[in-house]
């Protein structure tokens, strides 16, 4: 059997980028997909649900071809202890991934997701949680989250979910207890027993002294969150059997830009009930939107120069500049979210990677580079050698149809545009 061996490392530290400098030979940062968990906790009368949620892309998984197909075998181990250090409970959740496609095992974009629930009676916690390949017996064992289920914590944590609905069961979007600001928007459930079925309340979603949002919504009475699988997913419906009130805020993040944000919920009369902190996050973000003065030059690559004189000469900053440019070029004008920028530096982060010279010139910046932004992938592209055994790369569109041929003529990488 041949394994493919891919690179496990799980963390709760989010995507590091690296140094953020386009300069000639420096290191391009390394993409690493995000790895999410987090810890949801519910008070039912005395004691306290406690669910932990686990979310990992294929590519940070070990999988093994075996016959026609690919496997993956993980395994979750969580341990309680309490002050004195004595293990109250250990947990086990175990998974095997199956695929027959290849380039679903190296994919950021397919996880696995799983859970565990523990019911726990208050006091202060320790969970010590190891992930372990089962096919290389690699452990990694995690930084232990210490929890404190009191009266005076929190005791409902909201949940983000998907807007699309299977068969009445919700699905749970994890991302760490996290908002993504992406073009997909998502709803949040918010529970409290400050309030009862029927009530009206009104929600703001405020940084500083801005409101982002502001609504009336009904209070409903829902029940406590009962979590399960469904379809390779972590799904929820809700158990009556515990009263429970919430409510469903659509939508959520659709006005939301990165940064921290306050929920505020207010009674009719205009009383602050309860608040929580949303924080919004960029994942994937772009690299080269980490560096505003080269964000701002790879405009260059889509306008003239008149039009970007006469932009940049305004007394603006380069935050404030790019924020501006892009705004003006918005699709989704009502949404926070702007899908032409994201595909315009996912492009320029893929130049940047694939058409440095081997003097580590730019690769952005690079005729292969400026055509690949302007224009994206080709259709096909094909290598030769011309008249004078330079290599040559032909690039051709189909729609609307083009040829773009690039020569290296000085044999490091460095294609320039002949023709088009």
């Amino acid at each position: 059997m041949k394994k493919i061996i891919l690179i496990l490392f799980i963390s709760f530290c989010p995507i590091i980028f690296g140094q953020n400098s386009f300069s000639n030979k420096k290191e391009i940062p390394v993409f690493r997909p995000n790895i999410h968990t987090q810890f949801l906790n519910y008070k039912l009368d005395d004691d306290y649900q406690i669910t932990y949620l686990y979310k990992i892309p294929f590519s940070r998984l070990v999988f093994e071809k075996v016959n026609d197909h690919f496997e993956s075998q993980f395994e979750l181990t969580i341990e309680v202890m309490d002050q004195n250090n004595k293990v109250l409970k250990r947990e086990f959740v175990k998974d095997k991934l199956i695929s027959y496609n290849f380039d679903e095992t190296i994919s950021h974009t397919k996880f696995l997701e799983n859970f565990n629930t523990l019911i726990l009676p208050k006091g202060k916690y320790t969970f010590r949680i190891i992930f372990e390949d089962k096919l290389t017996n690699r452990q990694r064992p995690q930084t232990p989250i210490v929890i404190s289920l009191e009266d005076s914590v929190k005791k409902y944590s909201p949940i983000l979910v998907e807007k699309k609905i299977q068969d009445g069961n919700f699905i749970v979007a994890n991302f760490s207890g996290v908002i993504p600001f992406s073009k997909e928007n998502f709803d949040l459930i918010f529970f409290t027993d400050k309030v009862l079925p029927n009530d009206k309340i009104k929600i703001k979603i405020v940084q500083k002294d801005l409101v982002y949002s502001e609504q009336y919504l009904s209070v409903s009475a829902l029940g406590k969150p009962d979590f399960y699988k469904l379809n390779d997913k972590i799904a929820f419906s809700f158990d009556t059997s515990y009263a429970l009130n919430g409510i469903l805020i659509k939508d959520v993040n659709k006005k939301l830009s990165e940064g921290d944000y306050q929920l505020k919920l207010f009674s009719e009369a205009g009383k602050e009930i309860e608040s929580y902190i949303l924080k919004v996050t960029w994942f994937n973000k772009p690299f080269s939107l980490n560096d505003i003065d080269f964000a701002l030059e790879m405009i260059s690559s889509i306008e003239s120069d008149n039009i970007l004189d006469s932009f940049m000469k305004q007394n603006l900053s380069s935050e404030e500049l790019l924020k501006q440019y892009w705004k003006s070029k918005d699709p989704t004008p009502e949404t926070a979210f702007n899908e032409l920028m994201e595909v315009f530096y996912d492009r320029v982060d893929y130049a940047e990677s694939n058409f440095r010279n081997l003097s580590g010139t730019s690769g952005a910046k690079s005729d292969r580079g400026k055509v690949y932004i302007r224009n994206g992938a080709p259709d096909k592209i094909e290598r030769g050698v011309n008249s004078d055994g330079k290599i040559t790369e032909t690039w051709y569109y189909d729609n609307p149809k083009r040829i773009f041929v690039f020569v290296d003529l000085r044999g490091d990488g460095s294609f320039r545009l002949e023709s088009k």
